[in-house]
């Protein structure tokens, strides 16, 4: 596979204009190019939003038969499709249908006197798709003679530089099978597992990455033998698997998270008895204890380094898709030491002050 990086993440959503006014407003981003029946995007309106190296696109149904709008009925809003940047779309795209992927478009050609640019698309599950996506120039029109560039004249706010990861909650049993799909159509390695127990909660996890790390999948699934938690919540109010969180990646996470919280972003807030105990996990990042505790950042460590990182409440009805911000100081891994620390910090929290049980659910993001 030539695929190396993630091009843009669609969602699609019930109000694109709703949406886009959220995500402007509170995270920075800005409307590069829009989309819509005069352009040639039949039955849909669709904006491109711009922070950094990051794009997402919104897409919203303007017809009750377009595949948006079935979308959101079954799923609520969140993520349709995630885009591949790659070298040879056509070539990808053929490997993974005959590696056993469904084809969902055939790879077509866009070009006008701005660029090319060469798509095709996959399916991956339950209505998550994988388009391929060739630029022969990068910095080029979104997709020539489809959407027009827009200029809002906003400053970007160069809080967020990539797309990190993206995590995909999986039905139990079903994440081997996935492992081995993305292995086969996509070319990803299998690079990092492990078994997660929280309380009576558990969950088995798997990562699959390209050789860069520039495109990483962490799949995630509950253990059924064991209590239900957050991961059976998404299954239940998606309607079953898809992408639960996006991590943008910052190289300054302080900043950005102070800067998208007094924008309106919800952070999850974490115990004070969390960040007592760093020094004995033996993380020491640079940043003041009172500052990561105001801000309710997380630390980490792995064999290869650190990292810093927090999540947001869903935005949406279904409180189903969230988001993470995640600074890396040569860490590798994704904060699983987090999840267990943050458990016993919401204990001990408890036993002090009586905390009701449910104020741990949401441990780990």
């Amino acid at each position: 596979m030539t695929a190396h990086s993630v091009d843009h993440v669609e969602f699609f959503v019930g109000d694109v204009n709703q949406a886009s006014h959220y995500y402007c407003g509170t995270y920075g981003f800005r409307v590069v190019a829009e989309a819509g029946p005069l352009t040639g995007l039949a039955g849909a309106r669709s904006l491109v939003l711009a922070h950094g190296g990051v794009r997402l696109v919104l897409t919203s149904a303007l017809h009750a038969d377009h595949a948006a709008s079935h979308f959101v009925r079954k799923h609520g809003d969140g993520v349709r499709d995630v885009a591949l940047r790659s070298t040879d779309a056509a070539g990808d795209f053929a490997a993974a249908v005959a590696a056993g992927a469904d084809a969902v478009s055939e790879p077509e050609t866009f070009e006008d006197a701005g660029g090319r640019v060469v798509r095709a698309t996959i399916a991956a599950t339950n209505d998550l798709v994988h388009t391929f996506v060739q630029r022969d120039d990068p910095e080029g029109p979104f997709l020539p003679q489809r959407y027009l560039p827009v200029d809002d004249g906003a400053p970007d706010p160069g809080l967020l530089r990539s797309v990190d990861h993206l995590a995909m909650c999986l039905r139990p049993g079903s994440l081997d099978t996935m492992v081995d799909f993305y292995g086969r159509a996509l070319g990803l390695k299998h690079t990092y597992d492990e078994y997660i127990v929280v309380g009576g909660q558990a969950m088995a996890s798997k990562v699959v990455q390209d050789a860069t790390r520039g495109i990483t999948f962490t799949m995630v699934e509950p253990d059924p033998t064991s209590n239900r938690g957050q991961l059976n919540d998404f299954l239940d109010g998606f309607d079953g698997p898809g992408v639960q969180h996006v991590a943008y990646g910052t190289d300054d996470i302080v900043t950005a998270a102070r800067e998208l919280r007094n924008s309106g972003v919800e952070l999850l807030s974490t115990p004070a008895g969390y960040y007592a105990s760093l020094a004995a996990r033996g993380i020491e990042v640079g940043i003041d204890p009172a500052v990561l505790q105001d801000l309710g950042l997380l630390a980490d460590r792995d064999e290869w380094g650190q990292l810093v990182q927090v999540f947001t409440r869903s935005p949406y009805a279904r409180r189903t898709v969230f988001f993470e911000l995640i600074q890396r100081l040569d860490a590798r891994t994704f904060g699983s030491g987090n999840i267990k620390a943050l458990y016993e910090a919401v204990e001990r929290e408890r036993a002090d002050s009586a905390v009701p049980a449910g104020a741990a659910a949401r441990v780990g993001g």
